[in-house]
């Protein structure tokens, strides 16, 4: 790496995240963000824990999303960090205690990384997911005072589960294991300076620092830099209304909510609501409504097929009941100027305006979905007005600003080290 005329050429960069996939937001986040520094003339190194994955990205993680990183100009390297079972797969109590134990405080993952970075030699790192890889990896990071930046993607820093979500409802504060996992964590990175937190939200840096003060490293919001697939927009103020819900089938994401509120809709205006992903719930959903002739279940799906039921949607719903950080869903409708119903949580204010690209509605309140969606269905010139404004707030989330914003933290944080 050299630095001319204060501008940073030639970096070397490694890029962290445990799952290699096109799934997901912070998977997406990752390989985009590696990809666009790749674009621009630097040399890239993404590292992803071999064999973990998902259940439901299993031929993802060997098949396209690794491919595309290999032939995009940057180089993938995989590794493995041995334990009990796969990301994704069930063990018994026992079992995920060992599995956090080592995933948290197991001395082969720092000296596993370690001898990794020392032969790639990076100018800086950038971590996203690291659970699966180590997430005491911190600690031979701060001695080795290479610049390091950990993008936030949820609330992994000081929860166990990432949502600080748990029967059905957000936490009101940190468990025990939590309380112990944040301490420790942050004790790796304890008078390092060379460390920076980025999140897409503000939001999210705020939640966190109510629990874990980061005052001691730089804190930036950056939107993640990423790139969609956009077909032109197809639809009409007469065609059925088509809402669409893209996502996991998850309890902290309010899916069976928001199914309740449109079944309580239908008997308003009729209307059609596409579901596109998996999870937990999938068979349970499908099963309750199965004999509904207005609810489509299409499984998992890729960005191309996305694109295609955005095109002709009426509005997007995301009726997440935890504290989502920048759901990468929201900003793939803005680009396609599909309006969004989206619940008033996390960050999500930061990148839905109420009134303008859609509207922001109580998490978990089904009697204001209902009504909520009912008043789209009868008005639906307000879905033309939300949608011009969709496509001007999408502006703010140019992914060339975003790469910009990450490349002057790095040159300030290699400048200052």
């Amino acid at each position: 790496m050299s630095i001319l005329f204060g501008i940073l050429t030639n970096m070397r960069i490694l890029c962290v995240h445990s799952i290699i996939s096109k799934h997901g937001g912070a998977e997406l986040a990752a390989i985009n963000l590696a990809q666009g520094l790749a674009d621009r003339g630097h040399e890239v190194h993404f590292l992803g824990a071999q064999g973990q994955t998902t259940l439901s990205d299993r031929s993802l993680q060997t098949n396209s999303a690794a491919e595309q990183i290999s032939s995009n100009n940057i180089h993938l390297h995989q590794r493995t960090f041995p334990r009990p079972f796969a990301l994704g797969q069930q063990g018994n109590y026992l079992r995920k205690a060992i599995w956090h134990i080592r995933d948290l405080m197991d001395p082969a993952n720092e000296r596993s990384f370690d001898l990794f970075a020392r032969e790639i030699a990076a100018d800086v790192i950038i971590l996203h997911g690291i659970t699966a890889i180590g997430l005491n990896i911190w600690r031979p990071i701060r001695k080795s005072r290479t610049p390091c930046i950990q993008v936030i993607h949820d609330l992994g820093l000081i929860c166990f589960n990432t949502a600080q979500f748990k029967s059905g409802r957000q936490c009101s504060g940190l468990c025990v294991p939590c309380r112990f996992q944040k301490w420790f964590r942050f004790s790796l990175i304890h008078g390092a300076s060379n460390f920076a937190f980025v999140s897409p939200s503000r939001a999210m840096l705020n939640k966190i620092e109510t629990y874990a003060p980061l005052s001691a490293w730089q804190t930036e919001v950056i939107p993640n830099p990423n790139t969609f697939t956009v077909n032109p927009r197809i639809w009409h103020e007469s065609d059925r209304p088509h809402f669409l819900y893209v996502g996991r089938l998850d309890p902290s994401k309010g899916v069976d909510m928001m199914l309740r509120a449109a079944e309580a809709a239908q008997t308003i205006a009729p209307f059609d609501l596409d579901i596109l992903g998996s999870g937990t719930l999938q068979q349970s959903l499908k099963h309750t409504y199965a004999n509904s002739n207005w609810v489509h279940f299409h499984g998992s799906v890729d960005q191309n097929v996305v694109a295609d039921f955005m095109s002709r949607a009426t509005a997007l719903l995301v009726p997440s009941l935890w504290l989502e950080n920048a759901p990468t869903v929201i900003v793939n409708a803005l680009f396609a100027g599909l309006p969004i119903i989206a619940s008033n949580t996390g960050g999500i204010p930061e990148h839905v305006e109420d009134g303008i690209t859609g509207s922001l509605l109580p998490p978990g309140d089904e009697k204001a979905w209902t009504v909520e969606i009912a008043r789209i269905v009868a008005n639906r010139a307000q879905i033309s007005a939300w949608s011009a404004a969709c496509l001007l707030a999408a502006r703010r989330f140019d992914p060339r600003k975003a790469l910009d914003d990450y490349e002057s933290l790095i040159q300030t944080m290699i400048a200052h080290n």
